[in-house]
């Protein structure tokens, strides 16, 4: 691909998952929960891609990077935050602890992202990142409130995450972010040699008991689990 060319393909990527931030921003304050919550998912699935292809192409660039955080900041910062604020103001939640939980998300988000944009070069491409990641805590939340949400459980007259945990859930997100827990990536903990038929196992049986979006949510919140019992274990191997 011509040089002055190649960078338009990841940064064109990188604003199509801004578009979708802002329109779930739009749609939840309109009350589509459902739209918002899914638009903030496409975000996270283009934020895997338009790194990925920067780095096939050869097309990584600062300007880049940038965009990148200020994206990952509107689509999986401020827009899930906001969403859950909207969801639980719409099932008429105690909301005196929702404004000052819904400011920590976003602001443990900023601080993610302005921390991993000083890093060295040589440390940004390690494959455990520093804290949990925006993108992963973004998508958590988005997951919880569609999951809550899910026709399959409005079916049921289920309430799948009582409101009562969203608080809680959003303060443990906002210090796992601002950690610096190890996290390794989604694909590194299901793809490893026995959590693999682990995972793909649980993954099917979950799809089949509930819906996809209540299988994934549970994946994810293992994915959490897991990832901190790692960073625990290897913290104890270290200390012996």
């Amino acid at each position: 691909m011509n040089s002055k060319y190649r960078y338009l393909v990841p940064n064109g990527i990188t604003f199509i998952s801004l578009i979708c931030g802002i329109v779930s921003l739009m749609s939840a304050a309109s009350g589509y929960f459902l739209v918002g919550g899914s638009l903030v998912l496409a975000s996270y699935i283009l934020d895997l891609f338009d790194g990925a292809l920067a780095r096939r192409l050869n097309a990584s660039s600062e300007f880049g990077l940038q965009l990148d955080s200020l994206v990952d900041m509107v689509s999986l910062g401020v827009a899930p935050a906001f969403l859950t604020f909207a969801h639980l103001q719409e099932q008429n939640h105690e909301m005196f602890w929702v404004w000052p939980a819904t400011v920590l998300v976003v602001m443990a988000g900023a601080y993610r992202l302005a921390r991993f944009n000083l890093l060295p070069p040589k440390l940004t491409g390690r494959k455990d990142s520093v804290g949990l990641t925006i993108t992963a805590a973004g998508a958590t939340l988005a997951l919880t409130v569609l999951a809550d949400r899910s026709p399959y459980m409005l079916e049921l007259g289920w309430d799948f995450i009582p409101n009562v945990l969203f608080i809680p859930l959003m303060v443990i997100l906002s210090i796992l972010m601002v950690s610096r827990i190890p996290y390794p990536s989604f694909g590194q903990v299901f793809t490893h040699k026995w959590m693999t038929p682990v995972g793909v196992g649980s993954a099917v049986l979950l799809w089949y008991s509930f819906s996809f979006i209540n299988a994934w949510f549970l994946c994810n919140l293992g994915y959490l689990t897991i990832s901190l019992a790692r960073a625990g274990y290897y913290y104890k191997s270290y200390e012996h």
